[in-house]
């Protein structure tokens, strides 16, 4: 759970707008923000790392659960926006 947390902070947190602007001009870092599987490897590599746990085994399980969690809440959007009209 941390590691989706951390994943929807960066990924859709409003507080984070102007940074992630500014570090999104370059294409590398702007990919890695809109890459889901990639962000969540990333943020299980820091929560590992913090928790001093098995880094590669958090990298690996925060990628699959924030690409998961990603797409859930993306198709729970669209079912929202579906049934507003």
């Amino acid at each position: 759970l941390a590691i989706v947390g951390l994943h929807w902070i960066i990924k859709y947190g409003s507080i984070l707008n102007k940074p992630r602007d500014i570090i999104c001009k370059l294409s590398l870092i702007k990919s890695l923000i809109k890459c889901s599987l990639c962000l969540g490897f990333w943020c299980g590599m820091i929560v590992g790392t913090i928790t001093q746990q098995n880094i590669l085994l958090y990298s690996f399980a925060g990628a699959a659960v924030c690409w998961l969690a990603d797409n859930i809440n993306i198709v729970l959007q669209r079912v929202d926006i579906m049934l507003d009209k």
